[in-house]
């Protein structure tokens, strides 16, 4: 799949040493909690506005080849602060995950991105918090979206 990106970011890519860095920004929102967002960086960036702390996380991408199968996404993020583990606990329902793809010089530019996701399984210990992220499951929407009642069809009846 061909993404456009800007010309540093080619330039960055395809020189053979550059003082450019790819910094991945996570925001994970639900209704019923603050909004988290991290920069896998060691200080804290801001982009559009927003404050991105400075967390280590690993993130797994899936790949880009076609092969029929449910893309997932596996994330590690060192678990320093409780907030997240409290803030997980705290709401019933899987919360939003976006991930973009920023250059340092240019945070309010996304390279990638966003990637929306899911939280569908999260697990946790005293070092990470690990989450598998998934695309929003269409499959599972009702089908067809309307009833045919006479309230809502009149001319069906």
């Amino acid at each position: 799949m061909a993404r456009d990106v800007s010309l540093t970011a080619r330039q960055a890519l395809f020189d053979q040493e550059t003082s450019e860095v790819f910094l991945p920004l996570l925001t994970i929102s639900h209704t019923d909690m603050t909004t988290l967002r991290f920069v896998n960086n060691n200080e804290d960036v801001t982009s559009n506005g927003n404050t991105f702390s400075a967390f280590s996380f690993d993130i797994a991408l899936p790949s880009e080849e076609d092969d029929g199968s449910i893309s997932q996404v596996e994330i590690k993020i060192d678990n320093v602060d409780r907030k997240i583990v409290q803030s997980i606990r705290d709401i019933s329902s899987a919360p939003d995950v976006q991930l973009d793809i920023v250059l340092a010089s240019d945070p309010d530019t996304a390279e990638a991105g966003p990637f929306n996701f899911t939280l569908q399984q999260a697990r946790y210990d005293a070092i990470t918090v690990t989450g598998t992220l998934g695309y929003p499951s269409v499959l599972d929407e009702p089908y067809p979206g309307d009833v045919l009642t006479p309230q809502n069809h009149p001319a069906a009846f």
